[in-house]
C-alpha cells in the first residue's frame, strides 16, 4: 500500500484518525493511540482517488466520500472489519454497482467494495450459487450456455446480486415475481460481524428482512438463486396509442390472459412529448412452436395488423438493454448525468388515473435526453417477500411499477436536482393518496415518519430485528430509516 497516507477528517462518530501506518497496519488517532487493523486477505484503500471514486451513485447529485474503502479478499475480511467498525463506531456500507440514485449506499465511514467478490461458485440444473459482487449479466450468460436462466431478469442486467437482492429486482416478466423471490438461501454478515446462512427454513426472520431490506440488517455476501430452462425464442409485439384509455384497456387485457411473458408501457421516445403510449409485449416460445400473432392480440382496441412484430433469440432479448446502456454511455456520457429518478408501486384501482395525470403533465425537462418513463405489471401473489412494500391489497392481484427515469442535461447543477426532488415529493404524495407506495431505489425525500408509514404494521418487527442484528446501527445509513 506504499508509504504512510493521511486520512482526512473523522471516521465514524468519535475517533479522529490522523494517519495510516501500512507497516503496522493501524490507524492512528488524534490522541496518539494506535488502532490496529485486523489481519486481512484484501486491503484497505485510503488514497483520495480510491475514496472519491466510490463517493457517488447513479444519481450523481449526492456525494459522500468514505474515509476508507475495503477491497475484501474474502468474506472473513468483511466480518473482521465490521467487528472493527462496531468497536470504533464507524458506519459501514456495501457497494456493488451503486445503481440507486439518492445516496442510499453512500457512507462517510467504511465502504466495502463488493465487486471484489464476484465468483460464480456453482451452476446446477435448478440453482446457482454466486457471490454478492457478481452481476446478473455474468450469471445469465453462464447459465444460458447450459440451457438455463434465472426466472426473474431485470431489464438491465449489469447489476450485482447484493444490490438487487437488497432492493427487490423487479423484471418486466409478469409471472416471475422479483429477483428476491427467486432466492433459496443467503450468506450474510450481520452488523455484529457474525456470518449467518439463512433461508425459509433457517433464520427465516433474518432471511425475509434482508431480502428487499435496503442493507439494514446484514451485508449479503453470497446467494443461492433458482434457475430454470431457458426459452429459445421471443416473439415481440409493439402497439402505439394516442388514447390513454385504449392503452390501459389493452395492457390489462394482455396481462390478465397470462399468455404473454413480459409486458411494459413506455412514453417519451425521442421526438415525442408524452402524447404516445407504447405497449410492448413479448412471448417466450420454443423454436418449433411460434405463437400466432392474431391469437395473442385478439380482442384489443387495435387490430393485430397495427402491431410491429419482432422475433429474437432469448439471450439477445434479455441482454438488449445492457447493449442500449452502452450506447447511451457513448452518446450522452450517461453515467455522469444527474438522475433524480422516481419509482412507485400503484394499485389496480388508481394506476390508470395516476399515470395518465402524470404523463400528461411532464415537460421535456422532467424526462431529459436519454430519460425514460416506464410501467410494469406484476402479480401481487408472486411478490412474496415482506420487506418489499406494496400497495394495500384490493380486489385485484395486480400491482404496477411506474418509473420516471429523469436524466438531467450534462453539467446540470444542484438546483436541477433540488427542483426534481420537490417534483418527486409532490408526485409521491399524490400516489400515496391514491394507495401507492415507494420502491426505494430512487430519489424521493423520506423522513423517519415516512419510513414508519412505509413499513406499516411490519415496522415494530423490523425495529426489533435491527436491534438484534445491527445493535450499533452501523449498517447502510444512507436511507435514514432507523
Amino acid at each position: 500500500m506504499g508509504t504512510r497516507r493521511a486520512l482526512l477528517g473523522a471516521i465514524g462518530l468519535g475517533i479522529l484518525v490522523t494517519g495510516f501506518d501500512p507497516v503496522r497496519r493501524s490507524w492512528a488517532t488524534e490522541g496518539g493511540n494506535v488502532e490496529p487493523l485486523p489481519p486481512l486477505d484484501g486491503e484497505v484503500l485510503l488514497d483520495a482517488a480510491s475514496r472519491e471514486g466510490v463517493s457517488q451513485d447513479a444519481g450523481r447529485y449526492v456525494q459522500k466520500v468514505p474515509q476508507a474503502v475495503l477491497v475484501p479478499g474474502s468474506v472473513r475480511d468483511i466480518q473482521a472489519m465490521v467487528k472493527y467498525c462496531v468497536q470504533h463506531r464507524v458506519r459501514v456500507a456495501p457497494r456493488g454497482l451503486a445503481n440507486t440514485t439518492d445516496g442510499q449506499g453512500l457512507v462517510g465511514g467504511l465502504l466495502v467494495d463488493m465487486r471484489a467478490l464476484r465468483k460464480i461458485h456453482r451452476i446446477d440444473a435448478d440453482r446457482a450459487v454466486v457471490d454478492a459482487g457478481a452481476d446478473w449479466l455474468a450469471l445469465t450468460n453462464a447459465a444460458h450456455a447450459r440451457g438455463l436462466t434465472p426466472p426473474a431478469l431485470t431489464g438491465f442486467l449489469g447489476l450485482t446480486f447484493g444490490g438487487t437482492l437488497s432492493l427487490g429486482g423487479i423484471p418486466p416478466a409478469i409471472q416471475s415475481g422479483g429477483q428476491i423471490d427467486s432466492v433459496l438461501e443467503l450468506e450474510v454478515v450481520t452488523g455484529t460481524g457474525e456470518l449467518k446462512r439463512c433461508s425459509k427454513t433457517a433464520e427465516r426472520e433474518l432471511f425475509e428482512a434482508v431480502l428487499g431490506g435496503l442493507g439494514q440488517f446484514a451485508i449479503i455476501t453470497k446467494a443461492t438463486v433458482r434457475l430454470g430452462p431457458a426459452p429459445e425464442k421471443v416473439r415481440g409485439h409493439e402497439l402505439a396509442y394516442t388514447s390513454s384509455k385504449d392503452f390501459f384497456k389493452d395492457f390489462k387485457t394482455l396481462i390478465k390472459r397470462a399468455e404473454i411473458s413480459e409486458i411494459y408501457g413506455d412514453w417519451w421516445r425521442p421526438g415525442e412529448h408524452g402524447e404516445t403510449s407504447h405497449l410492448n409485449a413479448f412471448t417466450f416460445h420454443p423454436t418449433a412452436k411460434p405463437p400466432l400473432d392474431a391469437h395473442l392480440l385478439r380482442g384489443l382496441t387495435r387490430p393485430p395488423s397495427d402491431a410491429v412484430v419482432s422475433t429474437n433469440d432469448f439471450l439477445p432479448h434479455v441482454t438488449r438493454i445492457d447493449d442500449a446502456v452502452e450506447q447511451l454511455r457513448e452518446a450522452l456520457d450517461w453515467d455522469n448525468l444527474g438522475k433524480p429518478w422516481m419509482t412507485l408501486w400503484l394499485p389496480e384501482r388508481s394506476v390508470e388515473q395516476y399515470v395518465t395525470e402524470v404523463v400528461g403533465n411532464l415537460t421535456p425537462k422532467d424526462v431529459g435526453a436519454g430519460g425514460f418513463v416506464l410501467l410494469y405489471a406484476h402479480r401481487r401473489s408472486k411478490l412474496t417477500r415482506p420487506s418489499l412494500r406494496l400497495p394495500v391489497a384490493d380486489r385485484s392481484d395486480w400491482v404496477y411499477l411506474f418509473t420516471l427515469m429523469t436524466a438531467g442535461a450534462k453539467g446540470a447543477g444542484p438546483e436541477f436536482a433540488a427542483e426534481m426532488l420537490k417534483r418527486n415529493q409532490r408526485l409521491f404524495e399524490r400516489a400515496r393518496a391514491l394507495g401507492g407506495t415507494r420502491y426505494p431505489i430512487e430519489s424521493t425525500p423520506f423522513t423517519k415518519a415516512d419510513w414508519q408509514q412505509h413499513y406499516g404494521d411490519r415496522w415494530p418487527h423490523l425495529r426489533t430485528l435491527k436491534r438484534k442484528h445491527d445493535p450499533a446501527t452501523i449498517l447502510t445509513p444512507g436511507p435514514g430509516i432507523f
